[in-house]
């Protein structure tokens, strides 16, 4: 389904937009078919797929969610795209946000339930927490998170890839006490116990490696500092503003003055729609992102000018990382 036929499907429903439940029958189906042949595909250990900001509500009402409703569909249409991938990824990286806006546990199982074709078809999917997650009911959902931690307390994972290891890090900034519903803060925030292991880790580490996490690079000095005096990290990759970018970040506590390439990923939710794939090497990593769609805040049904325009210019767009 295309970006066309998928605003056309969410019109056509009054604006209710789509859950899997009523979800194109097409999709789902072709969703199925691909777990299905996934036994007879290769899976390409150095091809690795980048999502982030999927916002996913479990809240359901009549089959549909009852925030954002149109997210389960734009994730499952980014699913559906991998599943098609020859050779498949071993590898999808989630770059936080997992849930729509509170962290509840019926959004992470909700999640759990939309990104399971994946799993099924030999896919590794690691998550990462965002400003709109919940520590709590994420490990209660996803005690795995919480149990091969090397940071207790908080959802750090690294994944080796033959020429670089990925490491995935924890910026969510959790009030200490926090309501159901109650929002915490937006910026971010890498704790002195990630640095801590995170020096440990990289000055042990011969590797390359690829930083990751949810919020950006500006927001975190402690990490920023520590990139400064990581000659083997070679890249910083994140989600949170929901658009594609490729900023050379100049660290000045140096001389000479060290650069560090950041990318910022789309969004399922809103904003520059689509996922980034990214292939590795012993030479380094190209990540790669054509847009899919662009809409701030949902989708319209006579968008901007400005928007397809948006799409246009997104195409074919990469970046290197080099090792």
């Amino acid at each position: 389904m295309d970006r066309k036929e998928f605003l056309a499907s969410m019109l056509t429903l009054g604006g209710a937009a789509l859950v899997p439940s009523v979800a194109k029958a097409d999709v789902l189906k072709n969703i199925e078919r691909l777990v299905a042949a996934a036994p007879r595909k290769k899976i390409d250990d150095r091809l690795a797929v980048l999502l982030s900001d999927i916002h996913i509500c479990g809240e359901l009402k009549e089959g549909k969610s009852l925030h954002y409703p149109y997210n389960p569909t734009s994730l499952q249409l980014r699913i559906e795209e991998i599943l098609s991938m020859r050779p498949l990824p071993a590898n999808v990286l989630v770059f936080g946000d997992v849930a729509w806006d509170y962290g509840l546990v019926a959004d992470y199982r909700y999640a759990a339930e939309l990104l399971r074709p994946l799993e099924d078809a030999g896919i590794k999917v690691t998550l990462g927490l965002g400003n709109h997650d919940r520590r709590t009911a994420f490990f209660k959902v996803f005690p795995q998170y919480a149990q091969n931690t090397p940071v207790e307390g908080r959802a750090v994972s690294v994944v080796a890839l033959p020429d670089v290891d990925v490491i995935m890090l924890d910026s969510l900034a959790e009030k200490p006490v926090l309501q159901p519903r109650q929002a915490t803060t937006v910026s971010g925030e890498i704790d002195k116990e990630q640095i801590a292991w995170l020096k440990e880790f990289l000055s042990q580490s011969k590797r390359p490696a690829i930083l990751c996490a949810h919020h950006p690079l500006k927001e975190m000095p402690l990490l920023e500092k520590q990139i400064s005096i990581s000659p083997n990290v070679v890249g910083y990759v994140y989600g949170h503003v929901h658009y594609w970018s490729k900023i050379p970040y100049i660290i000045r506590s140096r001389e000479p003055q060290r650069m560090v390439q950041t990318v910022s990923l789309p969004a399922t939710f809103y904003g520059d729609i689509g996922m980034a794939v990214m292939h590795t090497s012993a030479k380094g990593a190209k990540i790669e992102y054509s847009s899919k769609g662009f809409w701030w805040p949902q989708p319209a049904d006579n968008p901007p000018k400005e928007w397809q325009q948006r799409v246009d210019d997104m195409q074919n767009e990469e970046v290197n990382l080099l090792f």
